[in-house]
């Protein structure tokens, strides 16, 4: 199990030059206006993904961790179904723009980064098989080398001081040589695709049988993207960049939330008959997820300032007051994704979607609301009191099924301390 987390960690930090490093330096280099018009679009783009997405990552973990001699059926019953939705995201993003023409001058950025979401997305798929069966060290090497290039290329074109829509096409072109290369890393493990007899009847079924995970992994990922599109309707494209100047390095830092979950979700899932080993399994995933939600807790409180002052400079002062929020909603996303984790392993995903429409809707009623009175401040107010009523339905609805939480004595004493000291410096 270290062994795997080990190499998984090691797999997601290299992809962190893709996330976190990369979009330092383009904030540095286009300042918050160009900044925040590339980072919404590349996030409108990841939320026309979502239907592409539809929550395979998990179900795939899981299917492949339950039966991994069924790898190569399970993976191309899934491609399929992603070939059918791919053509969902292209109607959607045709639609968008006939529907709302004032959109159309950055036609051509937007479906730049969307087509580089695509590939990207294609590429991790094929990168999932290689989690589902244990050989956590192969994804490594091929994510490295795919992150590697994104970062070296995009960067290289900002630096000659290349368009947004030339770092779009970049994009485009790093994320297709990454697919390329995730294909054949699989193809040289687990052989072709099975595909035999599958058709667009296999694919309605893959979607049928698989809609609760896309309902709660779409309601996820829009969750974490939305506060974007609402801080720019409210405060525009140069709030956005500031804001989401800070909000890379929690982007990054919430990295090792699914670096666990990927770990422990099959060895989760093997052990539903074996009550006693799957009580230790759980309460070591709570412990770590809790200890990482801590450290960024602190270490953005009392650095986020001045690493940020050092890495972006005088135009992103605006960023400095925000840092010991970042820091909160860091601890209370860590502890939610602990308990979301064991919900999936019991196949709870219902008690998922339904705990994230009622998240959703409590962001969507107090954003406008608290970003009008403390602006900025006002949305990462709303995505904690979001994520809080999210952890306390999760972890109700686990004591409810009577299953294991994860959490002991001690660490439930701990984590109401912690989660009380933090509301009590920011006077919350």
């Amino acid at each position: 199990m270290f062994k795997n987390t080990g190499f998984m960690a090691a797999s997601t930090a290299v992809r962190l030059l893709s996330s976190l490093v990369l979009f330092i330096a383009l904030a540095r280099i286009f300042g918050p206006a160009d900044f925040g018009r590339l980072f919404y679009n590349f996030t409108l783009a990841s939320v026309f993904l979502l239907p592409l997405e539809y929550g395979f990552g998990p179900q795939l973990l899981r299917e492949i961790g339950r039966a991994p001699g069924e790898a190569p059926r399970i993976m191309g019953r899934v491609w399929v179904a992603k070939l059918v939705l791919s053509l969902v995201v292209v109607a959607l993003a045709l639609g968008y723009f006939a529907v709302l023409p004032a959109r159309r001058p950055d036609a051509l950025l937007f479906s730049l980064l969307l087509a580089s979401c695509m590939l990207g997305s294609f590429g991790d798929f094929f990168l999932t098989a290689f989690r589902g069966i244990g050989k956590f060290h192969k994804e490594t090497r091929i994510a490295l080398g795919s992150s590697l290039l994104h970062f070296a290329l995009v960067c290289a074109l900002a630096l000659r001081g290349a368009s947004l829509e030339t770092i779009g096409a970049g994009f485009v072109a790093s994320r297709l040589l990454g697919l390329l290369w995730s294909w054949l890393g699989y193809r040289r493990e687990l052989g072709v695709l099975a595909l035999q007899g599958l058709g667009w009847r296999s694919a309605l079924l893959t979607l049928r049988d698989g809609w609760a995970y896309a309902v709660d992994f779409g309601f996820t990922s829009f969750i974490q993207q939305v506060d974007t599109l609402i801080v720019h309707y409210f405060l525009g494209p140069a709030a956005v960049g500031v804001y989401q100047a800070g909000m890379r390095f929690l982007q990054g830092a919430m990295q090792f939330a699914p670096v666990l979950g990927n770990v422990y979700l099959p060895a989760l899932a093997g052990q539903l008959d074996r009550p006693a080993e799957l009580a230790r399994l759980s309460r070591k995933l709570n412990l770590k997820m809790l200890g990482l939600g801590v450290a960024g807790w602190v270490g953005f409180a009392l650095l986020g300032g001045p690493v940020a002052g050092l890495l972006y400079g005088s135009r992103y002062d605006q960023l400095m007051p925000l840092w010991p929020y970042i820091g909160l909603l860091m601890l209370l996303r860590y502890l939610a994704a602990s308990q979301g984790v064991l919900l999936t392993a019991f196949g709870a995903q219902r008690v998922r979607v339904w705990a994230q429409m009622v998240s959703l809707a409590l962001l969507a009623g107090s954003a406008p609301l608290l970003i009008g009175r403390y602006a900025l401040t006002g949305m990462l107010m709303s995505l904690s009191l979001a994520a809080l009523v999210l952890l306390a339905m999760y972890g109700a609805a686990l004591r409810g099924q009577r299953a294991p939480t994860g959490f002991s004595a001690v660490s439930l004493v701990l984590t109401c301390g912690v989660l009380g000291a933090a509301f009590f410096i920011l006077r919350i």
